[in-house]
């Protein structure tokens, strides 16, 4: 009473599940050539939404979904030189692409590309102990687009470049006519 029955599975499914579970544990050992990984890069990047750049086209290898963030008077102050990045929007997008030894606390040289495809170096870290930030090329960045406080939100990706496995973000703007902070607003764009 109670005992559940086995599902008996007969010889030819022991083989097709053993011949399924050797073919995928063979995939760690496989060396793609180049035109196969960018062939199934492209296949993997059709299920995430990613950044549609031409000037990317190959170089974005794992990517992150996006995040939106509208800016803050700090992000745009040439005196505090940095954007703020959430906690939560770190660990689910960031995080999950970093390096064992990338250290954020060191601080992580990145790549930040604009709409146009245009590279500001910058380096993401984690500024005093409790704030992640991209700094040193955000100012550019912020002037080059004149970006302003609680008018623009940004969407952001992260991403590995497929040839140097290089942190990378995207980050695109958009100006809505708001002047006031709100508190979390996700954007369809």
């Amino acid at each position: 009473m109670g005992q559940k029955k086995a599902k008996k599975i007969d010889h030819e499914e022991y083989k097709e599940i053993y011949g399924a579970a050797l073919c995928i544990s063979s995939f760690k050992h496989l060396i793609l050539s180049p035109e196969s990984a960018m062939n199934l890069q492209a296949s993997l990047q059709a299920t995430i939404d990613i950044p549609r750049v031409p000037s990317l086209n190959g170089l974005i290898g794992r990517c992150s979904q996006p995040f939106e963030k509208q800016l803050t008077e700090t992000d745009v102050n040439s005196k505090q030189c940095r954007l703020s990045i959430n906690k939560v929007d770190v660990e689910n997008a960031v995080m999950p692409l970093l390096k064992e030894e990338e250290d954020v606390e060191k601080g992580i040289r990145v790549k930040v590309y604009d709409a146009n495809g245009k590279e500001y170096p910058m380096t993401f870290k984690l500024w005093a102990h409790k704030l992640h930030v991209l700094k040193e090329g955000w100012i550019e960045f912020c002037t080059d687009h004149a970006l302003l406080a609680h008018q623009d939100f940004l969407k952001l990706w992260v991403f590995r470049n497929l040839h140097t496995q290089d942190l990378c973000f995207f980050i695109t703007s958009i100006r809505l006519q708001e002047f006031q902070p709100i508190k979390k607003r996700r954007l369809n764009a």
